[in-house]
């Protein structure tokens, strides 16, 4: 059935690839993988190949950040200040008192910014060094720049407001936020297939018709959304949240630490890494793409569903093919 309608939805809209899970707590209900790896290539799309999730990673950054509070390694009010002692004379002073929290909610102060400022992300394609020392000079960079509201008072989508947050978990620990997500998050749900950046031999696309691109967002944004991994990897990491919202036990951490996760202080529609819905039943989900990739989550607490929609391709259709994926199989009572 999911196949079938997976078939249907990629010849509708020219997909190359297309994948699709159903889970519950207790774990997988239904998946599927149709299509190929490469437009204009034959070889099919595999069960475990790796789709890039984009922003859909910002809930892993926060999941890291909730497991290092629960260790005693950080605090939720971990301040910009206290991170990064020496920037404090080299950073606008609006941001000293930004919290962890405020990073997560969208409320530190800086930018919205998913449209790119070009100047701002040329300077940071020239940044060279490992990924701890490039994480720590763009902070600056950013901090420099004037906040676009005083920090706690507004929402604004910020990548850059993740990518903080990320460098402020690599200050704490002495580790790069990719070491900390492998030792904290991949390893302990067994996601062996989650990595960063662009899968290889398996091409995001761009245009219509869909051309195969092997790129992705800076590797410097890593918090903000460049972790790929397979739909049953994926899946570990949206049951651990169900479980958590359902107040179920989970391995990685108790409910207090999901409650802070899941929670909108602001009533802004919008928690750490999750877009939260308004109306019954509650949801929590996240669309994401680096433009090359499409991916979509929502989570129904109260029905113990989960739903996973992916396409390699960044093109309007593909966001559509996802919306129409997550929708029918809601629907489909899978």
């Amino acid at each position: 059935m999911l196949r079938k309608l997976l078939e249907r939805i990629r010849i509708e809209t020219g997909a190359p690839a297309l994948g699709a899970l159903v889970g519950d707590s207790n774990g997988i209900r239904a998946r599927a993988v149709v299509g190929v790896r490469v437009a204009g290539k034959p070889e099919p799309v595999r069960a475990n190949d790796p789709f890039h999730i984009g922003s859909c990673a910002k809930a892993m950054t926060a999941t890291l950040a909730a497991r290092l509070v629960e260790q005693g390694k950080v605090r939720w009010d971990y301040t910009v200040a206290e991170a990064f002692p020496g920037l404090k004379g080299r950073i606008r002073s609006e941001y000293h008192s930004v919290s962890l929290r405020q990073l997560l909610l969208h409320r530190g102060g800086l930018p919205e910014d998913r449209k790119p400022n070009l100047m701002l992300a040329f300077r940071l394609l020239l940044l060279r060094g490992d990924l701890r020392a490039q994480r720590l000079k763009a902070t600056e960079m950013v901090l420099k720049r004037a906040p676009a509201s005083q920090p706690g008072t507004q929402f604004a989508y910020s990548n850059f407001g993740y990518m903080v947050a990320g460098a402020m978990l690599e200050q704490a620990t002495g580790q790069s936020w990719e070491s900390l997500m492998r030792t904290y998050l991949f390893e302990p749900l067994g996601m062996r297939t989650a990595g960063f950046g662009a899968p290889r031999h398996f091409a995001g696309h761009t245009g219509n018709p869909p051309k195969p691109t092997f790129r992705d967002n800076l590797a410097v944004l890593g918090p903000a959304g460049t972790v790929h991994c397979s739909l049953s990897d994926w899946a570990a990491f949206a049951q651990l949240h169900l479980r958590g919202a359902r107040k179920l036990p989970t391995k990685l951490l108790p409910p207090e630490s999901f409650a802070v996760m899941h929670a909108d202080p602001y009533q802004q529609e919008y928690a750490m890494g999750w877009v939260i819905s308004t109306k019954k039943p509650r949801r929590l989900g996240h669309m994401g793409s680096n433009t090359f990739w499409y991916a979509a989550i929502v989570i129904q607490p109260d029905a113990d569903r989960f739903y996973l929609a992916v396409v390699n391709w960044g093109h309007s259709k593909a966001e559509q093919a996802c919306v129409r994926l997550v929708r029918e199989m809601m629907q489909s009572k899978l």
